[in-house]
C-alpha cells in the first residue's frame, strides 16, 4: 500500500526579531496564508525578504509551511 502526497496549503512566515526579554531572544513572526503550493524557494525567500524591509523589526528567519494530505493509493 503506497501513500500519495499532495501539497493542500502552503504559507510564508516570517519570523522577526523582537528583542531581547528576561535575557532570552524574543521572536514575533507574521503569517501570509494562501501562497501558491507551486511557489519557488527563492521566489519566496525573495518576497520575504522585501516584505521585511516594510516592517519594523529585523527579519531572523523566513519559513514556508506547507500542509501536505496523506491519502493511501
Amino acid at each position: 500500500m503506497a501513500i500519495i502526497g499532495t501539497k493542500e496549503k502552503m504559507a510564508l512566515k516570517l519570523e522577526l526579531d523582537a528583542g531581547i526579554v528576561d535575557g532570552k531572544q524574543k521572536i514575533t513572526s507574521k503569517v501570509f496564508n494562501n501562497v501558491k503550493p507551486t511557489a519557488l524557494d527563492d521566489n519566496l525567500h525573495l518576497a520575504a525578504t522585501e516584505l521585511a524591509g516594510l516592517q519594523n523589526k529585523d527579519l531572523l528567519k523566513v519559513k514556508r509551511v506547507e500542509e501536505t494530505l496523506l491519502t493511501e493509493e
